[in-house]
């Protein structure tokens, strides 16, 4: 994946979840996703690319997981931006490497 490719398209959405978890009180994730955001910014190659849309996949499956997917709880704004997230670096990822989990 070209990293400038992945940087214009899903840092913006990045730096707008960063936005809303902080309006959520979300201290925890923001910082999180802050240097998710970081190491996007700063990949170079498409494999320093990889470990922030890894490190996006596992947050989704972890926060899944702990919110007990199903169970009838509202999505909060920053959900709905991490699967937007999510959708784009899968669009992103190339067929040959593994499609991101969420």
């Amino acid at each position: 994946m070209n990293p400038v490719v992945a940087r214009n398209e899903i840092e913006p959405l990045l730096a707008e979840l960063i936005r809303q978890l902080s309006a959520e009180g979300r201290a925890t994730e923001r910082v999180i996703y802050q240097r998710i955001r970081k190491s996007l910014c700063e990949a170079k190659d498409p494999l320093e690319v990889s470990r922030p849309l890894s490190d996006l996949s596992t947050m989704a499956r972890v926060r899944r997981r702990s919110s007990g997917e199903g169970d009838g709880a509202f999505l909060r704004n920053a959900d709905v931006l991490l699967a937007r997230i999510l959708e784009k670096a899968e669009a992103l990822t190339l067929p040959d490497e593994s499609p991101l989990i969420h």
